[in-house]
């Protein structure tokens, strides 16, 4: 009887034990983005990982996946909506099959620069969007920055008319698409990772991009001419499925978007210092920018915005009245 009775008290002992490091033991977020290792996106999710996980007392792993190793944006977008899979730093315009309206963050020369792109995000525009994605299980915890967007040609660039014909990469985005034809040139969507063996092997001319996407992705090693144009902002949300929010508790929800928000700010401040310093790294490793006039280029697109207002003439509108009083 002492022996059975001690066995059985062990037994408790020991489902007490599992019990309890079941419930001690971190919980494991998985996060995936596109950018390589040494991109600013790693630098921002392991910053933000970090500070959330010391704000909860370690109650949170996360493991965060670069250049696609978690999958590609649009699958763990899709995966998030499901509950198949964690969070993603994801490319605003992959969000427009959740929400619409969203897509017309990709309409050209809608923001100036960086500031108001930053401005919109975080006001009641930006709030919109969270609330129609929310409805589709996506839950946007901030809206980080990407930096104001370049033509890579496979030679200078300082008129539209020398655009005419080159085949340059673009984001699947209908709105860039028709943008970069109405420069003259021939829009070719692609996946982000495959542009450079794409240009290697002539499928592509060139691309679009940021001054950050010269550097980590090695484009100086294809082309010497980058036109500074300014002329798309793509926003960078974060992005977790509703299933996976649902089993936070809402004290530590609090410390995610708190630290969220506090990195969107950091986001858009570091990028700004970056471009100087990027464009001078290019210099030095050979790549002539042109500045050609935009006026030209805005022109251009007119017949963009007249196909795209239909669809968000009302979101145009709430942009516009907020940078124009500016």
């Amino acid at each position: 009887m002492r022996r059975r009775l001690l066995l059985g008290a062990l037994v408790l002992l020991f489902a007490f034990m599992a019990v309890s490091a079941a419930f001690s033991a971190p919980k494991v977020i998985k996060i995936g983005h596109t950018g390589t290792k040494d991109h600013h996106y790693q630098m921002y999710l392991e910053t933000w990982a970090e500070k959330v996980s010391a704000a909860t007392d370690n109650r949170y792993t996360f493991e965060i996946y670069p250049s696609d190793l978690y999958g590609k944006p649009n699958q763990l977008i899709e995966g998030a909506q499901l509950g198949t899979t964690d969070m993603v730093l994801a490319t605003g315009s992959l969000l427009t099959s959740y929400n619409p309206k969203i897509g017309v963050l990709s309409l050209p020369f809608i923001f100036k620069d960086s500031q108001e792109a930053h401005d919109i995000l975080n006001g009641p525009v930006g709030k919109e969007f969270e609330e129609g994605l929310a409805k589709r299980n996506l839950i946007i915890l901030g809206w980080w920055e990407n930096g104001m967007r370049h033509l890579f040609p496979p030679k200078p660039v300082n008129r539209i008319e020398d655009l005419k014909g080159l085949k340059l990469r673009v984001i699947n985005s209908a709105e860039m698409i028709d943008t970069i034809n109405a420069f003259g040139a021939s829009a070719v969507p692609m996946a982000f990772n495959d542009v450079y063996s794409a240009w290697q092997l002539g499928t592509i001319d060139g691309c679009e991009g940021t001054t950050t996407h010269m550097l980590t992705q090695k484009y100086f090693e294809l082309t010497k001419s980058s036109a500074l144009l300014w002329y798309m902002h793509v926003s960078n949300p974060l992005v977790a499925s509703k299933r996976l929010w649902d089993s936070i508790p809402d004290a530590d929800k609090a410390v995610f978007l708190d630290e969220a928000k506090k990195m969107s700010a950091f986001s858009f401040d570091f990028q700004r210092q970056m471009d100087e310093k990027e464009i001078k790294q290019c210099e030095e490793l050979g790549v002539v920018f042109t500045r050609p006039d935009r006026e030209p280029f805005v022109k251009a697109v007119a017949p963009v915005y007249e196909k795209f207002r239909p669809k968000y003439g009302d979101m145009i509108d709430k942009i516009q009245a907020i940078t124009q009083k500016k």
